[in-house]
């Protein structure tokens, strides 16, 4: 390359540069979140810019090429930083429709567990649990069942949750 193409070169990418690079780093620091990163990946698309453009391409061709760069730029960045596996749109939409199945085991075991810190419990704090936690009846219905006030219900519920804590905590829960 000759002298004189080699400042034609610079001219028309310096020119470029002026043009185009507040609404470069724009893009790239709404993808990033970041002033720094934006700051250096901004540099990167026009050193590319420098090293790769054809300056006799039209304008509308040279700004797609830039935000095209940026873009891939800004996703390289958010690979690296993240630590994403790259997957196709039917592996994520096939882990989303599949989710992972629960573990039973540890659904058994809770259930053991509530089961025998129940029966330990006085018959009133045994019902009023079964019918709030378990039927998921309201206050309101559970008193109905019960024959006694909404309040006391209440005041039911409350002691009967400390209670079984208590058993909880002391190691009667039959474990």
């Amino acid at each position: 390359m000759g002298a004189e193409t080699q400042t034609q070169v610079s001219l028309t990418t310096d020119a470029i540069y002026r043009t185009h690079m507040r609404a470069v780093y724009g893009f790239i620091y709404v993808k990033v979140g970041n002033r720094e990163a934006a700051e250096d990946l901004t540099s990167e698309v026009f050193l590319r810019a420098v090293n790769h453009l054809d300056p006799a391409r039209e304008e509308r061709s040279i700004l797609a090429w830039l935000y095209r760069v940026a873009t891939n730029l800004v996703n390289d960045y958010w690979r690296s930083r993240m630590g994403a596996q790259v997957i196709t749109l039917e592996e994520a939409r096939l882990r989303i429709a599949a989710p992972p199945p629960p573990d039973l085991w540890r659904q058994e075991e809770t259930t053991r567990r509530a089961q025998a810190v129940l029966e330990r419990l006085p018959e009133n704090y045994r019902t009023v649990l079964q019918c709030r936690l378990l039927e998921g009846m309201t206050v309101a219905e559970t008193s109905r069942r019960m024959g006694t006030t909404d309040a006391n219900v209440k005041v039911l519920q409350h002691r009967a949750l400390k209670h079984a804590a208590k058993l909880r905590l002391d190691g009667f829960a039959g474990e």
